[in-house]
């Protein structure tokens, strides 16, 4: 049982529990408000579970006393679970029966429009639907369709499957995939420090980033970390090479794992001189793909043998393109061209190749190399003034200020990466700040602005740079694009998280988990003719371990007046989940309904 509540803590080791709190407060208040009519206890009825799974509706419409309806209660829902197999808005339609018992779900197909009313006056889904529309609340609509802005039939008035498919969701989301596979990962990443004792050591890592966009429009969020100690590896039987395990997590700024990676490698690190063998620094890079948004980046290498843990964390916002904005500066302790230009090189764009500078230490007598990207929503015209001001924390005579005028054409789609080059050397050492400014070319009103601390120190820099292997494989078999979409997800973006699942599943067929959350996502935007293309494009093996896909696929086709192909579909979905509830209830809905 502690387990259970510890897995599903927000904050992992907090004595505090909130999410255990808040499951008990939603408990005690549907036992206090719901059940009253059958006198069963309230988080054993309907309302009293969907209260608790979901938390007080957006809002909520009563309907009682009416001699021609039986009680009714519709209430409407944000999605907030970060589900993508719900819908972002659904109703809750809830009624009791003949006016016996207690208030339960209504199910559009199950029960269909006529169980709500009472009274021959009412020969068919149409009477249903007219009496309804004047009462208001969205009542009529969601007699027919659970999600808002479903187009009706009003033709024949037949309703909508996508609704009979959300309630068996809702009875069944413990069961989800989604929420399955997130307290997997919960549980693995608790299991994985159960058999030995790590102390955490935060903020341990200089960590350096930049988030640029590329030639292409694609962003990337290039990091790296600075190896300073061999005790943040383990020395290599060579006696040449320490390896090291690094990884990162990315999350939302409310820390949901959005996608996390992790690697073990030998790095050459010792050198042998007068019978000595000499440790030398060295920095590690990487690259992560990422979509506009809100994140924080969790970077931490782990060194299992001496337990104990180096972490360092960012917040992090990537702008939309439609934002002005100015990212980075990055300063570079050395710049060096490449012999092959790599475009996925993490920190290397046209083939020069940035080297960061470690804990904002900048050599003396070497000049200051700034890389940032100017971002202009539009295409940019007429000339622009950029100012660079380097100063002294104290010292106001300790400085160096230069302009200079950005024509529009040095811009492309909105974009300018530059590298610039400030001489430093008159400047003595201490602690000080790089402020880079745009204006417009008045240089009265300021577009974007950006700044950075640093140190200038009689230490000499280093050029000693690595990189993760693991980088290159998101440049490659649709990774990124697989890892945009969950970014997308996370973002709440679910049109441009269909689009990159498609390129992902372009990029590679056997993706099946790509599939799944692209069957939903088309499912849940009520493009049935997508998801039928899609099962027909990928086949059935993609998703014959996902019975929540079948299901949906199913009753697209259904949607789309294929009859026989649905039957077909969820048939073999049984044959194949013979007790999966949601499916079962798919193939009961076939038997009510009549195929569009």
């Amino acid at each position: 049982m502690e387990e259970f509540w510890e897995v599903r803590n927000p904050v992992r080791g907090a004595k505090q529990n909130i999410f255990k709190e808040e499951h008990y407060r939603r408990m005690q208040y549907a036992d206090e408000t719901f059940g009253r009519h059958s006198n069963t206890p309230g988080w054993m009825t309907d309302m009293g579970r969907t209260y608790i799974q979901f938390g007080k509706p957006v809002s909520k419409a009563n309907f009682t006393g009416y001699g021609q309806i039986y009680p009714l209660e519709l209430w409407f829902y944000e999605n907030k679970t970060g589900d993508p197999s719900l819908p972002p808005f659904f109703y809750v339609l809830f009624f009791i029966p003949e006016d016996i018992g207690e208030y339960r779900f209504y199910h559009p197909v199950i029960d269909g429009p006529m169980k709500l009313v009472r009274g021959t006056q009412f020969r068919g889904n149409r009477d249903v639907y007219k009496f309804l529309q004047p009462l208001g609340g969205d009542i009529a609509h969601a007699a027919f369709s659970l999600i808002p802005h479903d187009p009706l039939d009003t033709q024949n008035y037949t309703v909508n499957m996508s609704g009979e498919m959300l309630i068996s969701k809702i009875q069944n989301l413990a069961n989800d995939s989604f929420n399955v596979k997130k307290i997997r990962e919960l549980r693995s990443q608790r299991a994985s420090v159960t058999s030995f004792v790590l102390v955490k050591q935060e903020d341990a890592l200089d960590l350096n980033y930049l988030v640029l966009t590329d030639a292409r429009g694609q962003t990337w969020l290039d990091y790296t970390i600075w190896i300073k100690d061999q005790k943040f590896g383990k020395a290599d039987p060579n006696g040449r090479d320490l390896v090291v395990t690094a990884g990162f997590r990315l999350t939302t700024e409310t820390g949901d794992l959005i996608v996390d990676d992790s690697e073990e490698r030998a790095y050459p690190a010792f050198e042998s001189a007068a019978a000595e063998k000499k440790f030398t620094p060295f920095r590690v890079a990487n690259r992560i793909p990422v979509v506009p948004g809100k994140y924080a980046l969790h970077v931490q290498v782990t060194n299992r043998q001496a337990g104990e843990i180096f972490e360092s964390q960012r917040k992090i916002a990537v702008s939309p393109v439609s934002a002005t904005g100015l990212n980075g500066p990055l300063l570079a302790a050395t710049v060096r061209q490449v012999s092959q230009a790599d475009a996925d090189t993490p920190f290397q764009y046209y083939g020069v190749q940035f080297i960061p500078i470690v804990e904002r230490k900048f050599p003396q007598g070497e000049p200051l190399r700034a890389l940032f990207q100017i971002q202009l929503p539009g295409a940019a015209s007429g000339i622009y003034s950029m100012e660079y001001v380097i100063a002294h924390a104290q010292l106001r005579e300790q400085r160096v200020v230069l302009k200079e005028t950005l024509q529009a054409t040095e811009f492309q789609n909105g974009r300018l990466l530059k590298a610039k080059t400030i001489s430093i050397s008159d400047l003595a050492e201490g602690d000080y700040r790089a402020i880079l400014t745009l204006r417009t070319e008045s240089g009265n009103t300021v577009l974007a602005a950006s700044n950075i601390p640093f140190r200038i120190t009689d230490e000499p820099a280093s050029d000693r740079l690595y990189f993760l292997s693991n980088f290159r494989i998101a440049a490659k078999g649709g990774v990124a694009a697989y890892v945009r979409a969950l970014e997308s997800v996370a973002q709440q973006d679910r049109e441009k998280a269909s689009e990159y699942l498609a390129q992902a599943i372009e990029q590679n067929r056997s993706n099946a988990y790509a599939g799944q959350m692209l069957v939903g996502l088309y499912f849940n935007s009520r493009k049935y003719d997508r998801v039928t293309a899609l099962y027909e494009r990928m086949g059935l093996g993609a998703f014959r371990s996902a019975p929540e896909s079948l299901a949906q696929i199913s009753v697209s086709f259904w949607q789309a007046g294929n009859a026989a192909q649905a039957r077909q579909v969820v048939q073999t979905a049984r044959t194949l989940f013979p007790q999966d509830p949601l499916i079962e209830a798919t193939e009961r809905s076939f038997r009510h309904a009549q195929p569009h």
